[in-house]
Order: structure tokens, then C-alpha cells, then sequence
């Protein structure tokens, strides 16, 4: 009984390191290159220094149904810097309206905007007005 047991687990031993050896093998062939993911000063896609992803708004993956907000109406966002958020996943003013001072820093470390730019131009401010929720 303990001579069954024991090659029962010899084998489970053996099986698992095959399975491993085989995972690691695929993984080094298909995986890629995630070195630079670690090791890369890169910029984000619009020039900025990769912001912390702690501070990062929260977003959709896609607008509402009734369609995203002309986030043009806040007064220092251009059309250039609209279509920028909405990629970002940023459609609707309550979205903007519930920012807090590191989303804020966040979102203008992204796009390299000036320092406090958001804030010194009530983006926040003005969000909460034109919000209908």
C-alpha cells in the first residue's frame, strides 16, 4: 500500500515538472520581449511620462448610450485635447466632475499639460455644472 502510494506520488512529482518545463518552454517562445515593459523610460502616447496608474481617473471603455458629452463646453479643452480624453475612456462631464487633485495631476502629466491647469481653469468646477447627473 505505501509502495503504491509512493509511486503515485513520484509520479504527480514528475508530472508536474514536465508541466512546468513545457509552460516555461511556450512561455519563453510566445511571450515575448517584457523586459522593456520594466526597464523602459518610454512616454506615454502623447509625449508625457507615464503618470502613476494609481492616480489615474476612472473611465469607460465606451460612452453611454445616449451618446458621449461635448466635453468642448469646458473652457480649456479643445477639440484636439477632447478626442485625447475620449480615447483615454473620459466621454462625460461627471466623469471630469469627480476628479480629485491626483486624477487632476495625473491627467496632466499624461497629456503635458501645464502644472494645475485643470484646476486654475474650474475643469471641475464646470463638469459639475454642465453634469446632468
Amino acid at each position: 500500500m505505501v509502495e503504491i502510494a509512493s509511486q503515485i506520488v513520484i509520479c504527480l512529482v514528475i508530472a508536474a515538472f514536465i508541466g512546468f518545463l513545457i509552460g516555461f518552454l511556450i512561455g519563453r517562445a510566445f511571450g515575448g520581449d517584457r523586459t522593456s515593459i520594466f526597464n523602459s523610460n518610454s512616454t506615454a502616447s502623447y509625449g508625457a511620462v507615464q503618470a502613476n496608474i494609481y492616480n489615474k481617473p476612472l473611465i469607460r471603455s465606451t460612452p453611454r448610450p445616449t451618446g458621449k458629452d461635448n466635453l468642448q463646453e469646458i473652457e480649456g479643452i479643445d477639440k484636439e485635447l477632447e478626442s485625447k480624453l475620449n480615447e483615454l475612456g473620459i466621454y462625460h462631464f461627471d466623469q471630469i466632475a469627480k476628479w480629485n487633485a491626483k486624477n487632476c495631476h495625473w491627467v496632466e502629466e499624461y497629456f503635458t499639460l501645464e502644472d494645475n491647469q485643470v484646476k486654475e481653469a474650474n475643469w471641475i468646477e464646470q463638469a459639475q455644472g454642465l453634469s446632468k447627473i
